[in-house]
């Protein structure tokens, strides 16, 4: 019985850790006190980096499609939290194939990062609510769902102040996509 409280407080104590962070950066973010470091860096390289430390994750995929090296000046730490939340998210909702898609593409002077899933998917009236704070689609808790539930709202926030653009494509029972855009920085 010890070790397997031990390990409940360990578990807790890190979700108590993840949901004040979050709180922090949300506060923050709402708040306009948060300075951006903008900078040029490739946003190709940072998705196959954050997905580099998802290797690790016992029985899931995460096939990346990204046809060149894309550049965008933004602040890289705070894009990366849009990825991370954005794989987060698919993940919690990932199908039986545990296979979460991400894709790259250039449309014009933007380039759009697209992360799909084959989950549950979500229905037309819910998806314009999904990005508020602590907003969970499957209120009856039919299946245990980890975070914190501010993921998608740091996505918004981060975005907005960026000037960047986002949205989800979902279809119940097929999964869902959820995009953003950046303007692809010019040629140094």
């Amino acid at each position: 019985c010890r070790s397997i409280t031990n390990n409940w407080s360990v578990d807790e104590a890190g979700r108590l850790n993840d949901l004040v962070n979050d709180l922090l950066d949300l506060s923050r973010l709402e708040a306009g006190v948060l300075k951006l470091e903008m900078a040029r860096f490739c946003l190709t390289q940072s998705v196959r980096e954050i997905l580099g430390r998802y290797d690790k994750l016992a029985g899931y995929s995460f096939p990346f499609m990204a046809e060149e090296e894309i550049y965008v000046v933004a602040d890289q730490l705070k894009i990366s939290q849009v990825v991370y939340n954005l794989v987060n998210n698919a993940v919690n909702y990932a199908g039986e194939d545990k296979t979460v898609f991400l894709r790259q593409e250039v449309l014009g002077d933007r380039v759009r990062i697209l992360v799909t899933d084959r989950g549950e998917g979500i229905p037309g009236d819910k998806l314009q609510d999904i990005w508020e704070r602590y907003y969970k689609v499957d209120r009856e808790h039919r299946r245990a769902q980890v975070g914190t539930g501010l993921g998608l709202a740091i996505v918004k926030n981060v975005l907005d102040l960026h000037g960047g653009t986002y949205g989800v494509i979902s279809q119940v029972g097929e999964g869902s996509t959820f995009w953003f855009e950046l303007p692809v920085a010019p040629e140094e």
